[in-house]
């Protein structure tokens, strides 16, 4: 075969593989100076399939469209809990890390073959925890005044329950410790529609 033959078929593989990264490669929204892309959601959309492995997809374009706000929703807390220097450190991660896939029944050998078959980094999970933990930290540092618990409503679950003393008072502290988590996700729900209206969301 000639060398313009060669050259041929090299300048035709490399013209397709450049217009299939262009296509995976494009930016769906932009949020401030951050980009979503087509990648980016293929990677969410397989990591989510890889992680809930028995959940039916019913509607491909709502789950897309669900995968794309979820997206978005992580890039503004990530802004936010850098704009406000939350720290979380590496061996907190690493716990909640373990912890997660402890419950999910996934070792780290299943993990990362799954990263190799999908061309996903290595670190896409815990980069996850670790936006979601500082997010955590940010809305417990700024409503912790507000985690009030209505003890009345407490105690009358405690009746309920007619549990022994001591068990009632190890009850107690959990009942608290529910009601304060739901204050949080109602905080954080709130909290970050405010933060995306700081931000310019724009759809391409």
């Amino acid at each position: 075969m000639s060398k313009k033959f060669f050259l041929l078929i090299f300048f035709v593989f490399f013209l397709t593989n450049s217009e299939a990264k262009q296509l995976t490669n494009n930016v769906i929204v932009s949020v401030d100076n951050l980009i979503i892309t087509d990648l980016d959601i293929n990677k969410e959309i397989n990591f989510l399939r890889f992680i809930n492995k028995e959940q039916a997809v019913n509607s491909p374009e709502k789950f897309k469209k669900e995968i794309i706000n979820s997206l978005i929703d992580r890039k503004i807390k990530d802004i936010e809990s850098n704009y406000f220097k939350i720290e979380i450190s590496e061996k907190e991660i690493e716990n909640n890390l373990y912890n997660y896939l402890e419950r999910m029944k996934i070792n780290n050998e299943i993990l990362n073959t799954f990263y190799n078959q999908n061309q996903i980094e290595k670190d896409y999970l815990k980069n996850i925890i670790k936006i979601d933990m500082k997010w955590s930290k940010l809305i417990r540092q700024i409503y912790e005044s507000r985690l009030n618990v209505n003890l009345t409503e407490v105690n009358k679950e405690l009746e309920k329950e007619q549990n022994n003393s001591v068990d009632d008072e190890k009850l107690k502290r959990q009942l608290i410790i529910s009601e304060q988590n739901k204050l949080l996700n109602k905080f954080s729900a709130t909290h970050l529609e405010k933060s995306k209206k700081k931000y310019l969301i724009k759809f391409l």
